[in-house]
């Protein structure tokens, strides 16, 4: 029957699985957005449940509400966490459960009402809050709205009054399966299962019956859309927003707008009573161009929360209030500015982060064109962002609105302003175009972006920077107007050409020494027309217009006509070429332009701005050329910026003068070039025989000429000569008398100039020389120029095929140009011939000695057989460090359109990284890396990667200066030269560089790398430092020039030097910089460059005596981190080291010590907090350290270098912040209580170096009372603890025990002998450091024992037996100066091993002592490892009771052979202890236990008699065993020791016969020692250090022992028994032994 039970029961329990297995749920998608139930009953008490899967992240779920009022509940999923949001009148509350609910499985979800009370419980877990108020009641029954899932039915886009949470109809629409939807849904009703209310509108499924996913087997969306799976097959849900259509297909139209200043959108919640949008994180995008330098963008807030961005002086602004704090962002980079009627992104992201319970962090960016940027956060006690209005473009008053900083509304066009907050997504135009109920639009708003850009001006900013428009058609006739504006006399603005021979049409206008020329040629003769009265190089705007009809025309220069009249019978204007704008650019031959256009010939190009250029009517837009084309040289806009010259950019003499936003260095009387005059300038050396010849085509003719060069010679010479191949025509410069002579020759007739006086002296001088057609210019250096006039030749025109520097080198030549002047002799440099630097044109190609043919232009070659002269150093100017491979700066695009020109130097120890990198439009890229430490330049023009490599032999991270070049010469040569290697790539077009972005320098954004162009090879960026940029026209600063600053960017180049572990003594911090590193020492209570020296220490007398500092007003501040740190050396149970007060509230901080344990109490407003270390004394006379560090409520204390402490208070409200940090008194309490005595070393208060300023006499700082300065506080340690020095000190690998004080002491020599110890009397530079355990030490215990204050003196003989020393003597010695009060045994110690464990034991213990085993944990003192230094102390006399305890602990000294210094101590004689010897009846050579005593038993050491005026005890005490069962020496050593000890008894008795023969005479020997590998050294408490020693001859070991004869006195040298000092010093009523 059971059976039968049970097998029915398991039936049951199937059937109810598979009905639930086959539960119908509804299936929400893109065509069944929402379901709609009937209302819920919530009451006071009621509950909704409802389960859910899904794979999307965000959706909204569930929402109801009381029909527009106040009252609602919402349910949906951010960011995978379910998020409840609920009003029931007293304000909305927000509860989150859950992650990862979109994992694709059912979870169940319940809301559950107890009056007040409303708990969220997903899958078990649940999270209750209270709401405020009085009423708790959800709506009313009647009113209430029904329950929708999934999402918000369209009807209520026009009555959202009609919802209590407006925003929630822009939510995301919920994506998934729901089923077992309960709740009551009628007054006094239990819940119940929902069905749905609108069937008909959604699809049921049987869950576990779906068929297979649509999207898996076909997806169809495109742009990034998001495929959802229906029964009906795939729908695509198009998430960006430039996008539509069934599959994402089509070009969405843009969400723009033209907004002209009395436009705008807005929306505002609270006007109908609706709930603001909140959210953890928002998000603000959009795009805007404006020509109008301020305009109110955007605004969002609610209540006294607030966001405004503007544009703000050309940049862009943002403002923000959030609780009580505030920020502000002004973005605005180095001469770039944001209102040059250009598109413009802008994005705005805001993130909270809950820190504590009562604060949060929210951290703000914002960020310009993907690559502008600024980020900062504010704190406060905020949880959400709130937005219940917004503006867009503008407002009624916007002074009015918080955080304004600009006054106006923005004119320009803004579009796809989009608002995200968490999952709401809003597209602000698009709403308003769509007539959404939310948005208000004001003003006659036009849903496009109508403003022409044909009106924008472009500003060209060099010489070369030129526009290519199509031909100006013009045949017969023709108008043409522009405005236009500079400050610079002479320039190229128009020109067109045409190209039928023999003769060419050509239309130009120039600006010519101020003026404007027009030029005119129908092809029967040319007219050149002077166009304005006036000068127009004034920097203001100034109109052009010309009116052609045939032969006849006009031109109007600002309302002044000039009229012209062609020559000949033609009358068309037939022009084949482009139109440029702005110049002709180098790869331009000027033997291709006309000989009259003067600006053409020197290559001048116009510099300024143009506008409104038309052509026969028809408006040019020269901002989309300029984007087209050259978009770093020609930039959108025109603004004229600061004077250029008041920072004196120019170099080593060079003359500053005001160009067109630009400074123009005039370097012609410098060695240096370049834009600045930084650049040493190329120089080259002719012997007489050498020259350099350039040829410039067989039809080169000009009307103007103008050349310069600089030379250095002591004879007279031919300088320059030009040649043609069918003339006698030239001009011809030369040495002659000490003087220039200048000789142009024009057909038949030939003039003359001199001018100079001595220039033959070897020393440098500059000569220029310029033609006019007929006029002719010679000056020398700084001197008056000559001047002539006169007709030369046919039109004053010069043919020229050559140019000859230096000499001649073609005999048919010669025959030709015969010339009474021998070649030139000497050294040449900046020689300039119409606009082109060929000396520096012959060394970016590596035109040198052997070469016939390197190309320089199509027409053009170039010759020299001279040399280069190297430079004699580098001149480094504007140096900057990359101190991590991680920082970048990035400055405007480069100029590298048509040509390219950058050079630099840098210096690194790293093989690889990032130097430049400049991305461009579609393939199109430059980068220079370092690869392997050497140089690559990569570039892709559009038609394939291109790489050129350094071949320098030696790598190029030597941490020297390297100079690097990257040039274009021509269109079709690129170079690179890296010191003197030159490599050239020739490429098969001559196709443009076309950039985009910015200029990286040292590196690019971190998620940059992964997607760097093929060919560049770097991961990392640039580490080192970087000088002496020069790019087109400017020599940038990164520091000052940088659009994408970096912090980590240092001024200057230093080092590099590397931080080590050890590289700061005593905890020191390590700061790494490239160059150098640094030691913050304020935890130390050290000072120096390396946290060795010791701190400024002042002494607390036992009549109280207190040190007080003031903060300055201005220094008062409230503070949440704090740092505390002092050294202390006392005797004092119970005291107040410091206490720090506030001067307008309770909160203090407060160090003292309490019963022997120091403890730090600190309130910063929620009660006291204690901590400290009860286990470890510090009344012990040793020297402490103590660190307290505070960050908000969190605090740790550390005592030397034992565990540190921490406390983090829990519970209740925690303050974080100290107010008012204003006083900080030392040596007490307040009013003088619980007094400290004793030495107070580096104390270190939040940076502030209180003792420090004392010293000083600072007037923030008052001593009172019984205090003083102190002098080496280390002196007062009977431990010597923790003073480790750094690894500077000792020399690299120097294991020694013992260390000098002094930097650089200390024997470093390989060879052992070569090491001198230091003289006897210079134990006081010695330091021994302490081996210092990291882990606690054993729970002190009271003291019991003989308190008589007599110190048992140690046994001094090798056999180590009680009685065999004085027989209870005294021993006394000359007073000598203190240094010490302690002694001990210094030994060369294996390094531990970390975290071992040993027992310590002795091997048999004395009647009269129990010893008990202690464990003990050994680890690395990683301040100096190989150091350590155990005090033994001996006790005697004392009667043993069970509580005390002896800590013994072995250690195995290390053999060390190398010579080393012992290091004696003396003490006061005044404080000299008695010794008493106990007599026993064995004498047994056994291995010395060293026995450390427990906290309790150690002595405390003497302190200073001012204190407290009593002695402590130091003892030592060694045990040996009283039998031979497990023996700890070998047989042999025992028998050895015992005939030791005979020859020992027989030596002293023959000692004894010489005393008594001699009678009162007393012979005093320095003690000899003659020691052996298996010796080993004890000391007593009172004797000086003693080393392991080594030399030659010499060993050191563990068996046996001498004792130092005396108390005092500094340590020798071991010398040899057989040699005994000549000169033995006498000391009365000292006892030695010698064995």
């Amino acid at each position: 029957m059971p059976s039968a039970v049970a097998t029915m029961r398991y039936a049951l329990l199937c059937l109810l699985s598979f009905s639930l297995s086959t539960t119908f749920a509804f299936v929400l998608d893109k065509q069944n957005p929402y379901s709609q139930f009937r209302k819920w009953n919530a009451g006071l008490n009621g509950t909704i449940e409802i389960e859910f899967k899904t794979d999307q992240p965000n959706g909204l779920l569930l929402y109801t509400d009381d029909g527009g009022t106040y009252d609602f509940f919402e349910l949906k999923l951010v960011n995978g966490g379910l998020r409840l949001r609920y009003n029931l009148g007293g304000g909305a509350q927000i509860l989150t459960v859950g992650n990862n609910l979109n994992d694709g499985h059912w979870h169940k979800v319940q809301v559950a009402r107890r009056d007040e009370h409303t708990t969220l419980t997903v899958d078990g877990i649940s999270q209750t809050k209270t709401s405020r108020g009085k009423e708790f009641a959800f709506g009313k029954f009647t009113t209430n709205s029904d329950v929708f899932v999934g999402g918000i039915p369209p009807s209520y886009d026009s009555k959202l009054a009609t919802l209590a949470l407006p925003s929630v109809i822009f939510e995301p629409k919920f994506r998934g399966a729901v089923r077992n939807l309960v709740y009551s849904d009628l007054p006094g009703q239990p819940p119940r299962r929902q069905e749905l209310r609108h069937s008909r509108d959604l699809k049921s499924s049987r869950i576990g019956n779906a068929s297979g996913d649509a999207c898996e087997r076909r997806d169809p969306c495109q742009h990034g859309g998001v495929c959802i799976s229906t029964d009906d097959g795939p729908v695509c849900e198009c998430r960006d927003g430039d996008y539509e259509g069934a599959f994402c297909e089509r070009d969405k139209a843009p969400s723009e707008a033209t907004f002209r200043g009395a436009e705008f959108l807005s929306y505002d919640l609270t006007q109908t009573g609706g709930e603001p949008i909140v959210s953890t994180q928002d998000t603000i995008s959009l795009y805007f161009k404006t020509r109008q330098p301020n305009g109110l963008l955007f605004y969002t807030g609610h209540e006294a929360d607030y966001l405004n961005l503007a544009v703000r002086d050309g940049g862009v602004s943002l403002t923000m209030g959030l609780g009580n704090g505030k920020q502000e962002m002004h973005i605005k980079p180095s001469k770039t500015r944001f209102d040059d009627h250009q598109w413009h992104k802008l994005t705005v992201h805001r993130r909270i982060q809950e820190v504590t319970s009562f604060t949060s962090f929210c951290r703000v960016s914002a960020i310009v064109d993907d690559v502008y940027s600024d980020h900062s956060h504010v704190a406060g006690s905020f949880t959400m962002l709130a937005s219940s209005r917004a503006h867009v473009g503008g407002s009624l008053n916007a002074r009015a609105l918080p955080g304004a900083r600009v006054h106006t509304n923005f004119i320009g066009c803004l579009k796809k302003v989009e608002f995200s907050a968490d999952t709401l997504r809003l597209n602000l135009i698009d709403l308003a175009r769509t007539g959404s109920k939310l948005i208000t639009v004001t003003g006659r708003l036009e849903y496009s972006c109508i403003a022409t850009d044909s009106a924008d001006p472009v500003t060209f900013t060099t010489r070369d920077a030129h526009l290519i428009l199509p031909k100006w058609e013009a045949v017969k006739t023709g108008t043409i107007s522009f405005k236009f504006r500079t400050n610079e006399p002479n320039g190229l603005i128009l020109f067109n050409m045409g190209a039928k021979p023999p003769r060419a049409d050509l239309f130009a206008v120039e600006i010519l020494n101020g003026y404007i020329y027009v030029h005119v040629d129908l092809g029967s003769g040319g007219v050149k027309v002077r166009a304005s009265r006036r000068r127009v190089d004034d920097s203001l705007w100034h109109d052009f217009l010309l009116r052609r009809s045939g032969r006849d025309g006009r031109v109007t220069v600002d309302g002044a006509n000039a009229e012209f009249k062609t020559p000949g019978e033609s009358n068309q204007l037939e022009l084949d070429g482009p139109l440029y704008v702005g110049g002709l650019g180098s790869e331009y031959s000027a033997s291709r332009t006309p000989p009259v256009l003067w600006t053409a010939a020197l290559r001048q190009g116009f510099v300024g701005c143009v506008r409104d250029l038309t052509l026969n009517g028809k408006s040019q837009d020269l901002t989309a050329f300029a984007r087209q084309q050259d978009s770093a040289s020609v930039r959108p806009a025109c603004h004229v910026l600061m004077k250029q010259c008041v920072s004196s950019p120019c170099q080593h003499g060079g003359i500053c003068s005001e160009g067109w936003n630009r400074p123009l260095c005039n370097c012609s009387a410098t060695n240096y070039g370049g834009p600045t005059c930084g650049r040493e300038s190329p120089t080259i050396f002719l012997n007489g025989s050498q020259h350099l010849t350039a040829s410039l085509g067989p039809e080169h003719v000009t009307q103007t000429e103008e050349l310069m060069l600089r030379f250095r010679t002591s004879r007279a010479g031919l300088l320059l000569r030009t040649a043609s191949e069918h003339s006698a025509d030239r001009i011809e410069l030369a040495v002659a008398a000490g003087r220039i002579r200048a000789s142009v020759r024009l057909g038949d007739r030939e003039k003359n100039l001199l001018a100079g006086t001595n220039v033959a002296d070897d020393n440098w001088h500059t000569v220029r020389f310029s033609r006019r057609a007929s006029n002719l210019r010679l000056q020398v250096d700084g001197a008056a120029s000559v001047r002539a006039e006169t007709i030369l030749g046919k039109a004053s025109t010069l043919e020229i095929s050559t140019l000859h520097l230096g000499g001649l080198y073609h005999p048919e030549e010669e025959i030709q140009m015969t010339s009474t002047l021998p070649n030139f002799v000497g050294y040449i440099q900046k020689f300039v011939f119409n606009g082109i630097k060929y000396i520096d044109m012959a060394k970016a190609l590596g035109v040198g000695s052997g070469e016939e043919h390197n190309r320089i232009y199509d027409t053009s070659n170039i010759i020299f057989n001279g040399r280069f002269v190297k430079p004699d150093s580098l001149n480094v100017y504007k140096a900057v460090t990359f101190k991590s491979k991680h920082t970048y700066v990035g400055l405007p695009l480069l100029k590298a359109y048509a040509n390219t020109y950058l050079d630099f130097y840098f210096r690194t120890t790293e093989m690889d990284g990032l130097l430049f990198y400049n991305g461009g439009k579609k393939q199109d890229f430059i980068a220079i890396e370092l690869v392997s430490g050497h140089v690559h330049c990569v570039f892709n023009l559009g038609d394939g990667v291109v790489t050129m490599k350094d071949k320098l032999k030696n790598f190029l991270n030597d941490n020297r200066w390297h100079t690097v070049s990257v040039r274009r010469p021509t269109p079709k040569i690129h170079t690179l030269q890296v010191d003197d290697d030159i490599e050239m790539h020739t490429t098969s077009s001559n196709l443009m560089l076309e950039l985009d972005s910015v200029l990286y320098v040292g590196g690019v954004p971190k998620d940059m790398y992964t997607v760097l162009p093929v060919g560049v090879l770097s991961r990392q960026g640039f580490e080192g430092c970087m000088s002496s940029l020069d790019l087109p026209g400017e020599s940038p600063s990164l520091l000052e020039d940088a659009v994408v600053p970096s912090s980590s960017l240092g001024s200057g180049c230093e080092g590099p030097t590397k931080c080590t572990h050890n590289a700061c003594a005593n905890k020191g911090v390590c700061v790494q910089q490239w160059n150098t590193y640094v030691c913050d020492c304020d935890l130390t209570s050290f000072t120096g460059p390396t946290c060795y020296d010791e701190s400024i220490a002042y002494e607390f007398g036992p009549s109280r005596g207190t040190i007080t500092y003031t903060f300055p007003p201005s220094s008062v501040a409230d503070t949440e981190t704090d740092k505390v740190a002092l050294g202390f050396v006392t005797s004092k149970a119970d005291a107040v080291l410091l206490k720090i007060e506030s001067s307008n509230t309770q909160d203090y901080m407060q160090m003292e010590i309490i019963r022997g344990n120091l403890f730090m109490v600190y309130n910063v407003g929620a009660g006291d907090h204690p901590l400290g270390d009860e286990t470890t004394r510090v009344d012990d006379g040793a020297y402490h350290v103590a660190r307290f560090t505070r960050n908000g409520s969190r605090s740790s204390l550390q005592l030397d270098n034992y565990d540190v402490i921490i406390r983090h208070p829990q519970g209740g409200q925690q303050s974080t912040i100290f107010n008012s940090m204003s006083v900080v008194t030392v040596g007490g309490g307040g009013g003088s209580a619980r007094p400290y005595s004793g030495v107070l070393a580096g104390l270190v208060v939040d940076g502030v170096r209180v003792l420090e300023l004392a010293a000083a006499g600072d007037p923030a700082v008052s001593v009172r009372g019984d205090v003083r300065r102190a002098h080496a506080p280390l002196d007062r340690d009977i431990n010597r603890m923790q003073q480790t020095p750094p690894s500077g000190y000792g020399g690299p690998g120097v294991l020694d025990e013992l260390v000098y004080s002094g930097a650089g002491s200390g024997c470093r020599d390989d060879d052992e002998d070569a090491c001198v110890l230091p003289d006897a009397g210079s134990g006081d530079d010695l330091i021994t450091p302490v081996y210092v355990p990291s882990t606690r030490r054993p729970p002190s215990k009271t003291h019991k024992g003989d308190t008589s204050g007599k110190l048992m003196k140690p046994c001094d003989d090798e056999d180590c037996i009680e009685g065999s020393g004085s027989n209870g003597e005294e021993i006394t010695e000359p007073e000598r100066p203190a240094t010490t009060s302690m002694s001990s045994s210094t030994h060369s110690m294996t390094p531990p091993a970390p975290a071992t464990t040993e027992r310590l034991r002795p091997d048999v213990t004395s009647p009269d002592v129990t010893s008990h085993e202690v464990p003990r944990t050994t680890l690395p003192d990683h301040d100096n490892i190989h150091a350590a230094t155990f005090g033994v102390h001996t006790e005697t006399n004392r009667k043993t009771t069970p509580d005390d305890h002896t800590h013994t602990a072995h250690f195995t000294p290390t053999d060390r052979h190398e010579e080393e210094p012992t290091h004696t101590t003396a003490e006061d004689t005044n404080h000299m202890p008695e010794y008493e010897d106990r007599n026993e009846n064995e004498i047994e050579a056994r291995t010395p236990t060293y026995e450390i005593e427990g906290e309790q038993d150690r002595a405390p050491g003497r302190v200073h008699p001012d204190y407290n005026g009593y002695e402590h005890e130091i003892t030592t005490k060694w045990y040996h065993p009283k039998t031979t069962d497990n023996r700890v020496v070998p047989p042999e050593s025992e028998f050895f020791a015992t005939i030791v000890g005979i020859v020992a008894s027989i030596l002293i008795a023959i000692i004894l016969i010489v005393i008594i023969v001699l009678k009162y005479i007393v012979f005093k020997f320095d003690p000899s020692y003659k020691v052996t590998e298996d010796k080993n050294y004890q000391q007593g408490a009172s004797a000086a250090l003693l080393g392991n020693q080594s030399h030659s001859g010499y060993q050191t070991g563990v068996q046996g022992g001498v004792a130092a004869g005396g108390q005092g006195g500094a340590g020798r040298p071991l010398q040899p028994l057989a040699a005994p000092p000549p000169h033995p010093v006498k000391r009365d009523g000292i006892k030695e032994w010698y064995v």
